[in-house]
Formats: C-alpha cells, structure tokens, sequence
C-alpha cells in the first residue's frame, strides 16, 4: 500500500496551526507551539534531552512567541522545514513523523 503524500500545506496563523491535505482525502491540523517545542532537529534534541523533556531554551511563554511561521518549504519528497519567527529553520519535519502525530492516520 503506498503512503498517502501531502497534496497541500498551508498554514493558519488565525488557529496557529499547520494544515496538510493529504492524497487519502485526510485533512490534518497540527498546534505551531507544538511543533515549535518539538523540533526534530540535533540542537533542538540535545537540549530537550539534557533538560529531561524540556527544552531549556524555550519555556512555555517563549514558545507563544516564537511559534509563529514565517515560511515552509519542501525538503525532498520526504518532508518540510519550517521557518520559525526567532530565525530557527534547522528542524526537518517528516511526513512519517506528521502522519504519526494525526492519531487516526
């Protein structure tokens, strides 16, 4: 069975949410300041990993402030970088790793 491929991202700054259609018909929405908190990339991880969870550098008011997204753009066929409004762009976002978030896809 093939993995169902994003067919458009667009973001709602309104809702502070990242929206994928995916090529299944699914529509999945995902909380910025989530995702800003949980950035995938190597610097990102070894302070999360080194404060047990939480990322030292951005506490929960600092993630309001950086969560918004000044632009996306495709990585491959396998993912999107986001960048963030503090210039943050190095966190690579996996379809896999959108796909494992939406509970029902």
């Amino acid at each position: 069975m093939n993995k169902p491929k994003p067919r458009d991202i667009a973001v709602d700054g309104r809702a502070g949410e990242l929206v994928i259609g995916w090529s299944d018909g699914r529509e999945s929405r995902y909380d910025l300041e989530g995702l800003r908190r949980d950035c995938p990339c190597a610097h990102c991880r070894e302070l999360r990993d080194a404060n047990e969870g939480g990322l030292a550098l951005l506490q929960p008011e600092a993630v309001s402030a950086t969560a918004e997204v000044r632009g996306v753009s495709y990585v491959g066929r396998y993912g999107i970088r986001i960048e963030w409004a503090d210039g943050h762009d190095h966190g690579i976002y996996t379809f896999e790793f959108f796909r494992a978030l939406d509970a029902g896809g």
